[in-house]
């Protein structure tokens, strides 16, 4: 019973955390956005992953994803471009635990030297995702704006929709073109 309690639980909250949290970005001060007109991807990185059909598909979606957020930002897609955009993916297999509490001891039995200690017991495992975004003026080769951000993955992260929200979220403070 207990088990189908955690299980259902974290199928809860694994659902919950669809979209990317702990978004972090840098910005270069003193690089003139409004100078840059167009860009381009570099090759895509997964570290940690299988290049199955499903992580290929999802990279794909990530990379529709970035390019929808750039257009809508008044930058165009260019072969010569004065930006490149680098996508990295890492994936981590992670374990879920949790501290065991004195209710949790066993009886004492007789022996006079029993002593308990509190441990941490793994209750699941699950894969989370970091994708960092990069944005590099071409001319100096020089980083001028990254995101990056974390999300557990599963089926839903890996919706076309779900993409589209994560990274509209990772380029919120992205800087507009006239």
């Amino acid at each position: 019973m207990k088990q189908i309690i955690f299980l259902l639980a974290a199928s809860v909250w694994m659902g919950a955390c669809s979209s990317y949290n702990n978004v972090k970005t840098k910005r270069d001060e003193d690089a003139d956005f409004q100078s840059y007109k167009t860009y381009n991807f570099m090759d895509v990185e997964l570290e940690g992953a299988p290049a199955d059909s499903s992580n290929s598909t999802a990279l794909t979606e990530i990379k529709r994803a970035v390019a929808q957020e750039m257009n809508n930002r008044g930058y165009k897609l260019y072969g010569n471009p004065d930006l490149k955009i680098n996508i990295g993916l890492v994936v981590q297999e992670k374990s879920q635990t949790r501290q065991t509490d004195i209710r949790e001891a066993p009886r004492y039995i007789g022996q006079r030297r029993y002593s308990w200690k509190s441990e941490t017991v793994e209750v699941g495992r699950y894969k989370e995702g970091t994708l960092t975004v990069d944005v590099v003026e071409a001319k100096g080769n020089k980083l001028i704006w990254q995101a990056t951000g974390s999300t557990v993955l599963n089926k839903q992260s890996r919706q076309p929709e779900n993409i589209d929200r994560a990274v509209a979220k990772l380029f919120e403070k992205f800087p507009q073109t006239k």
